[in-house]
């Protein structure tokens, strides 16, 4: 076989084995466009859904004078750090039993990181809060709602290019959100001479 013969072939399978890497580059790029593409469409969806707040026990029952009452309160549809670090929380009394201690709520309402007398409403920075009652010296079923709201911010770990595809995807400007009220109630018993817990009356 001539020179010539054996340099065209190794042109040819030099310029084949080119192709396809040119070839197998052009399959990943589109497959890293397809899942950031994805992605991006994911975490907007987020950002369109309401936000939640979920209360896991709707019904604490505690011994009057005795128990401190915690009620743990989780808000569902955050996307970003910044979101689960600045939602703010409200409670307010709903019943017309009067106030489990002695000092009600100041205009009916407790706000996020609020103690007012016997009353704390903390958020854990995380998405969570609790709501505290200490020791409630008045027996009765009490009933509450609460609700939450948050400015929405995008997720600071994203480049520039992505935070400007995640715009364009959720549509809308970011505004502030606020979830639907849950309700919980707190059944503060009293106890009887014989020393067991019997139900208070309103």
């Amino acid at each position: 076989m001539k020179k010539s013969q054996v340099y065209f072939i190794m042109y040819i399978v030099l310029i084949t084995e080119l192709l396809v890497i040119i070839t197998e580059r052009d399959e990943l790029h589109e497959k890293e466009q397809e899942v950031k593409q994805k992605m991006v469409l994911a975490i907007a969806e987020q950002y369109k859904r309401p936000i939640s707040l979920i209360i896991p026990t709707p019904t604490t029952t505690k011994e009057v004078n005795a128990d401190t009452v915690v009620v743990a309160m989780t808000t569902l549809g955050l996307v970003s750090d910044a979101e689960k670090q600045n939602v703010k929380y409200f409670v307010r009394q709903t019943s017309r039993a009067g106030a489990p201690v002695n000092e009600p709520l100041p205009g009916g309402q407790i706000q996020n990181n609020g103690k007012q007398g016997s009353y704390l409403l903390e958020s854990s920075g995380d998405g969570n809060a609790i709501f505290i009652i200490f020791k409630p010296n008045r027996p009765g079923d009490y009933s509450y709602t609460a609700y939450c709201t948050v400015d929405r911010v995008l997720p600071d770990y994203l480049p520039e290019f992505l935070l400007e595809e995640l715009k364009k995807a959720i549509g809308e400007d970011l505004k502030e959100a606020r979830s639907a009220d849950a309700s919980f109630t707190i059944k503060i018993t009293a106890t009887n001479e014989f020393g067991a817990a019997r139900p208070g009356l309103d």
